[in-house]
């Protein structure tokens, strides 16, 4: 399978971002203008401090293959990826080097391989070591340049920049305005606030913009608990029929949610199975049919604790059993003020 290829599919995208170290990860944001933050369920601007927050991050942006190509090398491509990136008029001169025949089978005996990907199945005896070393002698991959050290400059002209600097800075600088005392009435008004406003208000000329920041957040925590409110209201309501999948049952949850205009965005596959993006409000549907598959929620729960504000655990519960419920609602001890579970009986279908 090709780089571009395996761009295209969420996993296999991951596994190659893995490959790069934290370093290279920053490089090839940086090559993409690709901003290493990430917004969480308050709203407020984060930096993508370890890996998998930087992975996480570039898998919702759009970055170019070459580049991705570049910085990995010909060292951290599998053989297969190589033989990709090749031209088949180098994939040919590579079975001529190395005295492979271009061949392929067919019902009516062997046959002349012409297509590339006919050319690479009959090259995929090679070893690996052997690809790489081509793709090296024909510099597949350009090599990294390393970034170039910044050149001390001369002790005089060095001066004289530092004496520019300073002008430049004392000319740009305010005059000095004496702090006016508040006055007895002030500093009632001043103690009277929250004490975020008591330390703006001696700077003066910034308290408009702390207040209007606070009104927002303010804003994002009421439409947060409207939409839980909403949420919680259809799962309520929800009452799964039985199926032999469990994507069948996220079909079902899935059409109900549409139904009731209720603004999510399908996911799973690295990430939990509805996601409201905008709010930070998640919802995970979970099928008991064993004592095995409540850990194996409790866990994936934990791994996305800290990336929204609220989840909602549906747990299509199968076996009937008053235990399982129990045991299921103990997950909500994982962060009762996160997470909320709702155990649903499975309706049986009429015969």
């Amino acid at each position: 399978m090709s780089i571009q290829e395996k761009l295209a599919d969420y996993d296999q995208t991951r596994e190659l971002l893995n490959r790069l170290s934290k370093e290279e990860l920053v490089e090839l944001a940086e090559r993409n203008g690709v901003k290493l933050e990430w917004e969480d369920a308050l709203g407020e601007v984060r930096k993508a401090r370890t890996k998998q927050q930087m992975i996480d991050v570039l898998l919702e942006s759009e970055f170019r293959a070459s580049d991705l190509i570049e910085l990995l090398g010909t060292s951290r491509l599998t053989k297969e990826e190589l033989l990709n990136c090749m031209s088949v008029s180098q994939l040919r001169r590579l079975a001529r080097e190395a005295g492979v025949e271009l061949v392929k089978s067919t019902i009516l005996g062997t046959k002349k391989a012409t297509k590339k990907k006919d050319i690479i199945k009959a090259l995929s005896v090679l070893s690996a070591s052997k690809v790489r070393e081509f793709a090296e002698k024909i510099s597949l991959i350009k090599a990294r340049k390393p970034k170039a050290k910044r050149r001390k400059p001369r002790s005089t002209r060095a001066k004289k920049r530092i004496i520019s600097k300073k002008m430049r800075k004392a000319a740009a600088k305010p005059p000095k305005v004496e702090e006016k005392k508040p006055t007895e009435e002030a500093a009632v008004e001043i103690e009277s606030k929250p004490r975020v406003f008591r330390r703006v208000l001696k700077r003066g000329g910034v308290v408009e913009e702390i207040e209007t920041t606070v009104k927002q957040r303010v804003r994002r925590i009421i439409l947060l608990e409207a939409l839980e409110g909403e949420i919680s209201g259809v799962l309520r309501d929800f009452s799964p029929r039985s199926a032999e999948a469990e994507r069948e049952y996220r079909k079902q949850l899935s059409s109900l949610l549409k139904n009731k205009g209720i603004p999510v965005e399908e996911r799973g596959r690295g990430d939990l199975d509805f996601v409201s993006g905008e709010r930070g409000v998640a919802i995970e549907v979970g099928v008991v049919r064993s004592p095995g598959s409540l850990r194996k929620i409790a866990e994936r729960i934990s791994k996305y604790l800290d990336k929204y504000g609220r989840i909602f655990v549906v747990v299509v519960d199968e076996t009937g059993s008053e235990e399982t419920r129990r045991k299921a609602e103990e997950i909500e001890k994982i962060s009762p003020e996160k997470v909320k579970v709702l155990v649903k009986n499975v309706k049986k279908k009429k015969r």
